[in-house]
């Protein structure tokens, strides 16, 4: 791997934003066509930020050497373990880089080895929203790796269609089965999520309850090896109880449970969220917004599934530490 197809010239501010996957199969690979990438931004003199697992990055510095100090780096697992983080960084990226007058580009490796399969739900979806985030905005470049030698093989398939480019072999091609122009990306996944396989603790509740569940759920926390999370987790019920309050009918259901050594909280109600992203814009004001970009800032992973005559479904996982970004 040559690395030729990623060392072209990134958009210019006026061009469209450019959504590309990069399929790469082992370590050396990986090197080759990632910092043929950085190199080639670095060579225009175009700001350059990479957000991959830690392991992928120690091996990128040694390969760039001294030009590692003109690249930035996020650490993808701690920003990405709850995906709905990964749109808001690169937003702040844009932003940074908006008035520029040379391009600007990012690597952003969000699906690796070892992903539960409720985080590569949300990883998939993610991908799915980033040109419904960055269409219509400054030009710039994002380089999505994937490691086909490694992922499940549904990974491959499910990555070609979130992407418009695709650089496998060598050669740029389009995603196989992206969505053709014209498309309306959904509002929001309407999938449902599996049903737990252990106990679950459930609770109605309306505005006369609101007051106390977060004593409910500071309690149940508890029996989980302690506290750990449990300020955590009662603020999160707070902010999406009362979500429900206010948009979905004015009453909820709240299902506490755990998974091995997680904490899952679920608020379901009778609203519909339309913004396909909601919680992943940073609030300008209070409300409902505000509520749901708390809760994908404290919790490890949320979940949200709404659809119209179904309902909402926000779950949230809080495992043994926080991880906040």
């Amino acid at each position: 791997m040559s690395g030729t197809a990623l060392a072209v010239r990134a958009p210019a501010p006026t061009d469209p934003f450019r959504h590309e996957a990069f399929l790469y199969s082992g370590s050396e690979h990986f090197l080759a066509g990632v910092s043929a990438f950085v190199r080639s931004a670095l060579a225009a003199q175009e700001a350059i930020l990479v957000a991959v697992v830690e392991p992928q990055a120690v091996l990128l510095r040694e390969a760039l050497g001294a030009d590692a100090d003109r690249v930035g780096f996020l650490d993808m697992e701690h920003l990405g373990r709850n995906p709905a983080r990964i749109i808001p960084a690169w937003q702040d990226w844009v932003d940074k880089n908006a008035s520029s007058a040379r391009g600007f580009r990012g690597i952003s490796e969000a699906v690796w080895p070892g992903r539960t399969p409720s985080e590569l739900a949300e990883c998939w979806q993610h991908e799915r929203l980033l040109n419904t985030a960055f269409d219509g905005g400054p030009g710039w470049w994002l380089l999505c790796p994937y490691d086909i030698g490694a992922l499940p093989a549904p990974s491959v398939d499910t990555a070609n269609g979130c992407h418009p480019s695709v650089v496998d072999r060598d050669i740029r091609r389009p995603g196989a089965g992206y969505p053709s122009a014209g498309f309306v990306h959904p509002a929001l996944s309407d999938e449902a999520l599996d049903e737990p396989s252990v106990p679950v603790w459930e609770l109605g509740f309306d505005m006369a309850d609101l007051g106390r569940l977060r004593d409910v759920v500071t309690e149940f926390a508890k029996t989980l090896e302690g506290d750990r999370r449990a300020d955590d987790a009662a603020l999160v019920v707070s902010e999406l109880a009362a979500n429900s309050i206010k948009y979905g009918g004015g009453a909820g259901v709240l299902r506490l449970w755990h998974e091995e050594q997680d904490l899952i909280c679920e608020v379901r109600d009778r609203g519909l969220i339309t913004d396909p992203l909601a919680g992943q814009r940073r609030p300008t004001g209070l409300g409902g917004k505000a509520g749901l970009w708390i809760s994908n800032r404290v919790c490890d992973l949320l979940q949200i599934r709404s659809a119209a005559g179904a309902g909402t479904v926000v779950r949230a996982r809080f495992g043994g530490s926080a991880d906040t970004a």
